[in-house]
């Protein structure tokens, strides 16, 4: 018989019936092995029954976060260095530019990897969409430390830079991307259900700039042989992207993607962010946000790393009331998505004119659970309820930030901060207690998170078109004595 373990002394439980949450006041939760068999008031134990009581302190307990955009082996050198920073020649995104700077030494990818993961999953992550290299070590880590993880191998036909600063630039290799999609089926072959089923692998071609219509068409074959893998590609993610694509082709990106089959609810799109009607495109097109809505094609907001260049959704809202299904994710930093909630809900506020009824603690509290669950096709996940995977995060409520507590959605998205959380379940295990990952050195990961951000500041030179330093460009904020 499977270990049964009892979630008590709550203040608030975030339970779930018919794909709604509801909040049960002192509510219980009980799960055996890594399914959850009870939510409600008083449990009807067995004498003997209860293997573990876990005393939740008041705490508000709610279903593990689903972050769907990330890339945990790349992003966190980018942290203290790419802020404050845009390319002025081309809609101040960082992309082009900057991109290729924070290129990882070798020796410490694995060290960035698994400083990210602790990182994402004391911050209440319980599932993640990692959209990176994907070899053989980086899927054994990430299933050694016990989160859910979809994970994506990029193969893409081109890479994007700037040789001069004013303009993108591609170089092709359209074979290798045939290559590196035909590597993402052996790994799915390998892996795909691996560590206790937590482990999946995904589809993901890039970027819709970085594919060409015919290695999109052999994406859309694969996809629609494998209904089961969820694919993530970006798109409408920069002004210079979405003008391409429309200058090459005479449609949206959406419309291009749907032309190649790339199209419905198995595809995420990544961003999305600057559709026709945006204040930044000028384009007049019609219909791409109704097309997305009426195939059921996902689309992961990301606020935070398009809100720290002072660029928004516009808006969330409008997404949502067309019926587009949006979840959210973390993209490059903070990997927290307790903080994506609370950007995504205001900045739908500030696009919607300053409406304080638009983009809801609700509504980005759904994004963030439910949302996420529909768009990876899993009805498991993202809820408490009897059935469900045991994915559950509770958030610590005697602080500063959660007191006085009356609705704990609004207190979680507008108030409380990844800092109270207390414990974080993926699968039945506990894998963060009181700020601190139970699995791997937190210490070490800190330490060789410096290392590893100090090599590659030192080899910018080596990768920047200018061959500037880190200091030339990104100047630090106050003078260096």
């Amino acid at each position: 018989m499977k270990k049964l373990t009892l979630i008590t002394n709550t203040s608030y439980v975030v339970g779930c019936e018919n794909d709604h949450h509801y909040l049960l006041k002192n509510g219980q939760v009980a799960f055996r092995g890594n399914e959850i068999v009870f939510v409600g008031r008083d449990y009807p134990a067995k004498p003997g029954e209860i293997d573990e009581i876990i005393d939740a302190k008041g705490g508000i307990v709610i279903p593990g976060l689903i972050n769907l955009h990330c890339h945990v082996a790349a992003s966190p050198v980018e942290k203290g260095f790419l802020e404050d920073l845009g390319s002025p020649t081309m809609y101040m995104t960082g992309l082009y530019e900057y991109l290729r700077v924070t290129h990882l030494a070798p020796e410490d990818q694995m060290n960035v990897l698994q400083f990210s993961l602790g990182d994402i999953m004391v911050r209440g992550s319980t599932t993640i969409f990692e959209l990176g290299l994907g070899s053989p070590e980086m899927v054994e880590a990430i299933g050694q430390t016990g989160i859910r993880a979809y994970i994506g191998l990029m193969a893409r036909a081109g890479v994007f830079m700037t040789k001069d600063g004013f303009k993108p630039y591609y170089e092709w290799d359209e074979p290798n991307a045939f290559k590196r999609l035909e590597e993402t089926l052996r790994r799915r072959d390998q892996y795909d259900g691996s560590f206790d089923g937590r482990i999946h692998i995904g589809l993901y071609p890039g970027q819709v700039d970085t594919c060409t219509p015919d290695y999109l068409d052999e994406v859309a074959r694969v996809m629609r042989d494998n209904p089961k893998m969820p694919l993530a590609i970006h798109a409408a993610q920069t002004i210079n992207e979405y003008n391409r694509i429309v200058q090459l082709y005479g449609m949206t990106p959406a419309h291009f993607l749907a032309e190649h089959g790339i199209i419905g609810p198995q595809v995420q799109l990544g961003h999305y962010i600057m559709p026709c009607g945006h204040s930044l495109n000028r384009l007049k097109l019609k219909g791409e946000l109704e097309l997305l809505a009426k195939t059921g094609t996902n689309v992961i907001h990301c606020p935070w790393s398009y809100a720290r260049r002072g660029m928004i959704m516009e808006s969330l809202q409008k997404y949502l009331d067309l019926g587009i299904n949006v979840a959210l994710g973390t993209d490059t930093f903070t990997q927290d998505m307790i903080f994506e909630m609370k950007c995504a809900a205001v900045c739908c506020k500030i696009a919607e004119n300053g409406d304080p009824f638009t983009g809801t603690a609700a509504e980005v509290f759904n994004a963030a659970t439910i949302a996420g669950a529909k768009a990876l096709g899993r009805d498991d996940l993202g809820r408490l309820q009897p059935g469900a995977k045991a994915d559950i995060v509770i958030v610590r409520t005697d602080n500063f930030d959660c007191m006085p507590l009356r609705d704990p959605i609004k207190v979680l998205v507008y108030s409380a901060s990844s800092h109270d959380i207390g414990r974080v379940i993926v699968d039945g295990q506990t894998l963060v207690q009181d700020g601190k990952v139970l699995r791997g050195d937190q210490e070490k990961m800190y330490h060789d998170m410096q290392k590893a951000g100090e090599r590659m500041w030192k080899n910018v030179p080596n990768r920047d078109y200018k061959g500037r330093t880190a200091d030339q460009i990104s100047p630090f904020s106050f003078p260096l004595r």
